[in-house]
């Protein structure tokens, strides 16, 4: 039977075992202990309560459409994990797909990049590959936390309407445990794909005690993006005069979590170090735009003039995926990187990584931490690549 993940909790679960809530408002509301544990203090729910299949239909792991609620009579439609009870969409229970999941350090600009990353595949999906596009989840236990609702208020109204980058994400902040859930549609495509966003603070990844509870969702996803900041290349950081000490360094947390995976169960070891991984360095464009500075050392073959070519409607390179991997894997070791990079895509760590560069904004926000005329650069470069992997039909240059 093929296990279904949770996008909260990460727990694995079969389809015969998947909950419903009770819909029906007349009904009592009581302390959902699942939900008590996962979120912390008591939670007022509508009953949640089990299926009811029977022996034959749990040997053939069906999942059934809804279900009666034992304490009203109501029929829900709404399912739930079985392990942690929160809402979860019924298309990743009935059909089991792929998870591209997304970690970066402080600073690196996560929000930004969910924010921006969605709005330029929903401009520019058919580029990619034939009726590609994407769907936001409209599930939630409150409306206000499903997906449609926080990308709209919380994340794109913020940076496109509002122009204000967002703040930083708190370390004890419990919106960060509430995933932003995407589906890719694709015609003819069967097996689906969710990007599942978690807006995590960096500093979890930074000391190894928090690594075991905070790195459970990159055990179950099928491919990973992970965001660096080129501001905390010490080089970089160096050559731009930028002020103040390095807040924390991207290859802290990058050993913690290849030290977590290397000490833990084999099984787990070796399907993590086997995912497509994408190392994407944020704010690529500082480094583009200053090649005075950067002349000895520049990234071989990368500019501002040159965007992601299947933008222009050419169809993906694949060669130019892999120049520019090579191009950034050439300009760390000028930087004194070389450390990050034999860790990185050594023997004994990641046998599928691909290196990036991009800027979701295009250029450095006013004092006031506003901005204006934001232009995206190859922000979509690292799904592309992970699509291919993946062995989604993209739309390749002849």
């Amino acid at each position: 039977m093929a296990k279904i993940v949770c996008p909260y909790c990460f727990e694995e679960f079969n389809r015969s075992d998947v909950m419903f809530r009770c819909t029906n408002d007349n009904c009592e509301k009581e302390i959902d202990e699942a939900m008590k544990r996962f979120w912390g203090g008591d939670r007022q729910m509508l009953p949640a309560f089990e299926n009811g299949l029977g022996k034959f239909a749990r040997m053939m792991d069906k999942m059934p459409d809804s279900a009666a609620c034992p304490k009203c009579g109501h029929t829900s439609h709404t399912v739930i994990c079985p392990k942690c009870h929160n809402m979860i969409p019924k298309e990743m229970v009935e059909h089991k797909g792929y998870i591209i999941s997304i970690i970066g350090a402080r600073s690196s600009g996560k929000t930004n990049y969910i924010t921006v990353l969605i709005d330029q595949l929903r401009k520019n999906g058919s580029k990619i590959g034939q009726n590609l596009g994407v769907l936001a989840s409209t599930v939630a236990d409150d409306n206000k936390n499903c997906t449609q609702s926080r990308y709209r208020e919380n994340f794109y109204n913020v940076l496109f309407k509002k122009g204000e980058l967002p703040e930083q994400t708190k370390i004890e902040d419990k919106q960060s445990k509430i995933p932003l859930i995407f589906t890719v549609t694709q015609a003819g495509v069967k097996k689906p794909l969710y990007l599942v966003f978690y807006d995590t603070a960096g500093e979890n990844f930074n000391d190894p005690k928090n690594i075991s509870k905070n790195v459970k969702f990159l055990d179950e996803s099928d491919a990973v993006i992970f965001l660096l900041d080129t501001f905390s290349i010490p080089y970089v950081h160096e050559k731009l005069g930028i002020k103040g000490d390095i807040e924390l360094n991207y290859d802290v947390i990058l050993n913690n979590i290849v030290d977590h995976f290397r000490n833990g169960d084999k099984a787990k070891k070796e399907a993590h170090f086997n995912t497509p991984m994408a190392f994407a360095f944020s704010k690529i464009d500082a480094i583009l735009q200053n090649a005075d500075v950067f002349a000895d050392t520049a990234i071989p073959g990368m500019s501002l003039d040159q965007n992601s070519p299947y933008l222009s409607g050419g169809g993906v390179r694949m060669d130019d995926i892999d120049a520019v991997s090579d191009g950034i894997r050439s300009a760390l070791c000028m930087w004194g990187e070389d450390n990050f990079v034999n860790n990185t895509t050594g023997a004994e760590t990641y046998k599928n990584a691909k290196y990036f560069g991009f800027s979701a904004l295009g250029k450095n926000p006013d004092t006031d931490n506003t901005i204006k005329g934001i232009t995206p650069y190859r922000v979509l470069d690292p799904l592309v690549w992970i699509l291919d992997q993946l062995g989604y039909p993209i739309l390749k240059s002849k």
